[in-house]
């Protein structure tokens, strides 16, 4: 086992890395990839057919022996759903966004457990439920092997300062008039 992940640890913690830099938008959308109260309805085939293999993970990461990296990363997915520390309804006491976001997280806990799990189970899944796992979490953020540049955004998939607003050092904001001021 390499790392604390298995053999995907750079994968997983790429994913994890992601994880932790998700817009609000990004977490509702993987919250409405998992169906209920924030999506898609309970009678889609793919929310009944990943339930159905999260019910054979256990016993896929106990015959791969890597029941503790189902754990470690299972845990760090739990630390991300509850690290907003306090809830209140909305508007009350000045709540915030991150306090907006626990019912999001919480809702999307299913989805990206399906991604990290499948991540570190990579090598013992079929094709098929390796897809089923990690489409939604592709789908809104990107795949944490690989396939796209380190200087991508994992939220919209665009390169890293393509359209976004640059901030500007004090020393790049300059004259351009030509005018030496020493």
């Amino acid at each position: 086992m390499t790392g604390s992940y298995g053999p995907n640890s750079v994968a997983a913690e790429r994913l994890l890395e992601d994880l932790d830099h998700l817009h609000p938008g990004a977490i509702a959308a993987l919250a409405a990839a998992g169906g209920g109260s924030f999506g898609t309805a309970e009678n889609d085939p793919n929310v009944a057919s990943r339930s159905e293999l999260r019910g054979r993970l256990r016993d896929i990461a106990k015959g791969a022996g890597r029941l503790e990296a189902i754990r470690a990363i299972g845990d760090e997915v739990a630390s991300w759903a509850s690290s907003t520390t306090h809830w209140f309804p909305a508007g009350v006491a000045g709540a915030g966004e991150s306090t907006a976001e626990i019912g999001p997280r919480m809702a999307a806990v299913p989805v990206v457990l399906d991604a990290a799990y499948a991540v570190v189970l990579e090598d013992r899944l079929q094709d098929e439920e390796l897809d089923l796992l990690l489409s939604p979490w592709e789908e809104v953020v990107g795949s944490p092997f690989g396939d796209r540049p380190d200087d991508t955004d994992p939220v919209t998939g665009r390169p890293i300062g393509e359209g976004d607003l640059l901030v500007a050092d004090d020393d790049d904001l300059g004259d351009d008039s030509g005018a030496d001021r020493s």
